[in-house]
């Protein structure tokens, strides 16, 4: 076996435009800090597919979860990212602009091969 791993978030699948602002904490003034601003390509699932089959586009569906602070959260959508987009970055927070909306990121998923490293990252948005 060579060692390379197959991508499960493909480049060419990767067609949205993402500004990811990743915020650490909170300024003086209480509104977050500005770690990074990426601008990366994305698959972003959350806006309804173009398919032939109207009612099997499986980017509309919302999902209900709760946060620690037991608030009731919605989630609206996925942003997959190819590869590790912060790669020094433990805890990925912040919001993602795209597809004409701004969204705020409940979850982070770094999704990993069996050598340890980053094959995906995925972003859960509301």
């Amino acid at each position: 076996m060579s060692g390379r791993w197959p991508r499960l978030v493909r480049p060419e699948l990767c067609t949205d435009e993402a500004v990811v602002t990743l915020t650490d904490g909170e300024n003086g003034d209480g509104s977050p800090a500005v770690a990074e601003v990426l601008t990366l390509r994305c698959r972003l699932t959350c806006r309804p597919a173009e398919s032939i089959t109207p009612n099997r586009d499986y980017g509309d569906g919302s999902r209900r979860g709760i946060e620690a602070e037991r608030v009731a959260v919605r989630c609206g959508g996925t942003a997959l990212f190819d590869g590790d987009i912060a790669p020094g970055r433990t805890v990925l927070a912040g919001t993602v602009a795209a597809g004409g909306r701004t969204w705020r990121i409940v979850r982070s998923c770094r999704g990993r091969d069996p050598d340890g490293t980053v094959n995906y990252t995925k972003l859960e948005l509301e």
